[in-house]
């Protein structure tokens, strides 16, 4: 799918951002999927496979973020 950039203020503020990191580091410039909360799992998944463990961030890591997110389902 192809992000364009319609006329509205979120479209904006995302193309914008998509824009600068490009501009700053052109490893950026890569392929992009907008994953709506609600969207069908396969999109979901999407966004689950292309996530990468920041190994210097916090103290939590990904198996307490995705311990996490099914908390959240199991409530919702």
């Amino acid at each position: 799918a192809t992000l364009n950039e319609h006329n509205n203020e979120m479209s904006r503020r995302l193309m914008g951002v998509l824009e600068k990191l490009r501009n700053d580091d052109r490893a950026y410039y890569q392929l992009c999927h907008l994953v709506r909360q609600g969207e069908q799992p396969k999109e979901g998944f999407l966004l689950l496979a292309n996530l990468v463990e920041d190994q210097m961030g916090g103290n939590s890591g990904y198996s307490d973020w995705m311990l996490q997110i099914s908390r959240q389902v199991q409530h919702s």
